[in-house]
């Protein structure tokens, strides 16, 4: 009880004593700033994967007018116990708005609404692009995976605080199998694509700011590894967005291109939706957000109806769903 109240004591003194320093010192604050703390549970263990999935942050800052002011770059190793940053050095006390990019590669670039880099104290917050690197509608490589955390407002006082980052990852894998029920796969080799209807340019709020459509192909396609196996591919895509146009799946002959199969991929996600913990409804994005690799296996039957087609499987962590009537 003696040492607790000696700490009580100790406490009340140092912290005022510290509130007080931190006000007072304007030049050099080492004991004023803020600690960002990078979180990444948005998925569907609904736990911290920040450490080891993201290895390297990059902070966007700007002050309470908008302007851009400057960036800081971290790897994961380089932050405090893994996860947090500190930033105070270069600001003065105020109000500022952070724009956060786990993992940004060559993959994805950041900059204004004309593709060019931020220039401080004239790129505005609402000009800022997110965007996936591609010279052409089509996009058929492997992509590393980022993610993104939406502009949010801080406070900068004459004090020490710490304010979570949310990431949300922009990402997602597909891992596609096509099977023949009905006996030897033979030789046929199909291919997949996935078609977007919007073009992978996001906004400081991580929302899409473009409507063309972009059509992602397998960065690796094999003919299927097991006797009954037509095909097999991976691809990548952007972010899935809920609401934001025609999501297509699609089979194709792949040396003609023929398309075999075309389905709607939104309503295909939607149904394989779980609750959430507790049995709470979970919103479509959020399921979207949460769950970043995608395991399909399309059923093909000789003779079937809708052009053999007959069911597809979907891999959700450790349940399998069959979907039926998945015709054209």
């Amino acid at each position: 009880m003696y040492a607790r109240q000696h700490i009580g004591l100790l406490l009340a003194f140092v912290v005022p004593v510290l509130l007080a320093a931190c006000e007072g010192i304007r030049d050099g604050r080492e004991e004023c700033g803020i600690y960002l703390e990078f979180i990444y549970d948005l998925n569907m263990e609904y736990a911290d994967a920040f450490d080891p999935q993201v290895g390297t942050v990059d902070v966007f800052v700007f002050d309470d007018r908008g302007l851009y002011r400057f960036a800081r770059h971290a790897r994961r190793g380089e932050l405090v116990d893994g996860n947090r940053m500190f930033l105070g050095e270069g600001l003065g006390f105020g109000r500022y708005s952070l724009l956060t990019v786990g993992g940004l590669s060559d993959d994805f670039r950041v900059s204004d609404a004309a593709g060019q880099p931020l220039t401080p104290g004239q790129t505005r917050l609402e000009e800022v692009r997110i965007a996936l690197e591609r010279d052409a509608a089509v996009v058929g490589r492997e992509l590393a995976p980022v993610w993104v955390a939406p502009a949010f407002d801080v406070d900068y006082r004459a004090d020490l605080s710490v304010w979570p980052v949310r990431l949300v990852r922009n990402t997602n894998r597909f891992n596609l199998t096509l099977v023949r029920r009905d006996g030897d796969a033979g030789t046929m080799l199909c291919t997949f694509e996935i078609v977007t209807p919007e073009g992978a340019v996001y906004g400081s709020d991580n929302a899409p700011l473009s409507d063309e459509a972009v059509t992602y192909v397998p960065y690796a396609l094999l003919p299927g590894s097991a006797p009954d196996e037509l095909s097999s591919g991976r691809l990548h895509t952007a972010r899935l967005l809920s609401g934001a146009g025609d999501y297509r799946l699609r089979v194709l002959a792949a040396q003609t291109g023929e398309p075999l199969w075309d389905y709607d991929l939104m309503a295909l996600l939607r149904s394989t939706k779980p609750d959430g913990p507790g049995g709470r409804e979970l919103p479509l994005q959020e399921y979207l957000d949460r769950q970043s690799e995608w395991n399909f296996v399309i059923l093909y039957e000789d003779g079937g109806s809708e052009g053999g087609f007959v069911a597809v499987a979907v891999r959700v962590n450790d349940w399998i769903i069959w979907l039926r009537e998945i015709g054209v």
